[in-house]
């Protein structure tokens, strides 16, 4: 019976660990650490895939976990950061994630 505890168990580690791995938390993380950051640094930096950072920041922003601030400049900067929600969120996973290791 013990054994099938820790399989269970290895199976919800791997499952966790794999949604550390997504785009979207990893985006997440970043912003935690750096605050505010450019879409440009994103994309060298996180997410080297345009088309899927396009996806995590649209979907984290229809969350309602990051704010996107354009600015009128030459060139047109965007600039993202968490909301007091998405600092929430970081939180949670950061526990979740040393629970884990």
């Amino acid at each position: 019976m013990y054994w099938a505890w820790f399989i269970r168990l290895e199976a919800v580690e791997v499952r966790v660990r794999a949604l550390f791995e997504l785009s979207n938390i990893e985006v997440l993380f970043y912003l935690h650490e750096k605050s505010e950051v450019r879409y440009s640094e994103l994309l060298t930096k996180v997410v080297p895939s345009r088309s899927t950072l396009a996806l995590t920041l649209r979907d984290l922003q229809a969350d309602g976990l990051i704010e996107r601030k354009v600015e009128a400049t030459r060139p047109v900067q965007t600039r993202y950061r968490l909301t007091p929600k998405g600092r929430g969120v970081v939180e949670h996973l950061a526990l979740i994630k040393k629970l884990v290791s």
